[in-house]
């Protein structure tokens, strides 16, 4: 709790300064550039409440599908994957100390939710990803129906090993704590000391500014740390984190933000991007204090093992050999999907990707 009361404080101090996946088709992109592809028909994203309960039952369903699908690639089946949902678990665990405190998290993670997409239409689903809109549930997570037992994500974790029941009961994720591999539950523990921080207010704190620079940094800290702390995925553990499929909900919420701080300066917002390309090493997360190698002792994460060091891709690749993230950033999924650059996923209804938020 000293640790979780340390990370509000430093968050809320940052804060307050200031479906299947779409093919690209056609010749140019939403700002008619030539060569690039054009988006034809927008995938919807929904707030989770507002889907019809077939759909958001299929959705639950390809969710499950992935979770017991068997792995596919085998250098992550070398390294502890058993089904494809740990592949995509494994892919944010690789990749952890190149898209945290970066500038690269916020494409990152929008690739991300693109490959768990791609996963999705393996497994037949053809919807649009839904979203936790978790400003509406803002101090009291605990009842919010996207953690309904049955319609929702598995309940609060207040069950034997905080285990996520209803869609998630009985599955296991072999991919963490940390960087070991061992085999869990879905597993939750909600904390609403931290879930207000999510609130509206914050949320619009966070997009009160006027660059990228500074605009990652206040999503970072902000709704979407408190976010994470208020909900304890998978042991609380947020290099692992994605184990439990209620992380795509609130991640979905960090994307739309990204996107309405974006959709407010358009067009030079399609391009505005900055920020590190790699963790320094002094400084690690910059949501706990310490060098890496202090927090991964205190946090107890264990280190990147030289199996998974052999295949993280260099985290400069794109930059030009530079230490700052560029448009021309190469964000690699080891293999599940194609590689993409950062320029490829700045606008969602750009072709490569081909959404919105609804």
């Amino acid at each position: 709790m000293v640790r979780l009361l340390q990370l509000g404080a430093l968050g809320l101090a940052l804060c307050g300064v200031s479906s299947a996946v779409a093919l690209p088709q056609a010749e140019t992109d939403s700002a008619g550039r030539p060569g690039a592809p054009k988006c034809k028909g927008l995938t919807k994203r929904r707030e989770w409440r507002t889907i019809p309960r077939p759909e958001q039952k299929a959705y639950q369903n390809a969710v499950r599908c992935v979770m017991t699908k068997p792995a596919k690639l085998q250098k992550l089946k070398g390294l502890g994957a058993k089904t494809r949902w740990d592949e995509l678990v494994m892919m944010h665990q690789v990749l952890a100390l190149q898209i945290h405190s970066t500038g690269s998290f916020l494409p990152f993670h929008r690739y991300f939710m693109h490959v768990q997409e791609f996963l999705l239409g393996e497994c037949g689903y053809k919807g649009g990803l839904p979203y936790w809109n978790e400003a509406l549930d803002a101090g009291n997570f605990i009842a919010s129906p996207l953690l309904h037992p049955v319609t929702g994500f598995g309940g609060d974790g207040t069950g034997p090993g905080n285990c996520a029941g209803g869609p998630w009961a009985g599955l296991t994720v072999s991919v963490g704590p940390g960087f070991t591999n061992q085999p869990r539950c879905v597993n939750r523990k909600i904390n609403d000391v931290f879930s207000p921080f999510c609130g509206q207010s914050f949320v619009d704190d966070a997009l009160n500014h006027p660059t990228y620079e500074s605009a990652w940094l206040a999503i970072y800290m902000g709704p979407h740390l408190f976010g994470h702390i208020a909900l304890a995925m998978m042991d609380g553990n947020s290099i692992t984190s994605p184990g439990d499929p209620l992380f795509f909900m609130h991640h979905g919420f960090v994307d739309k933000m990204w996107w309405d701080w974006q959709a407010q300066g358009l067009p030079a917002r399609l391009s505005d991007i900055s920020g590190p390309n790699n963790m320094s090493p002094e400084i690690g997360f910059i949501e706990f204090n310490g060098t890496i190698a202090e927090e991964a002792a205190e946090q107890g994460w264990g280190s990147p093992s030289p199996a998974m060091l052999a295949i993280t891709p260099n985290p400069k690749a794109g930059d030009n050999g530079g230490n700052v993230t560029t448009l021309n950033h190469v964000m690699s999924s080891l293999g599940i999907i194609p590689d993409a650059t950062v320029r490829q996923v700045m606008d969602i209804k750009g072709g490569y990707l081909c959404y919105e938020y609804v």
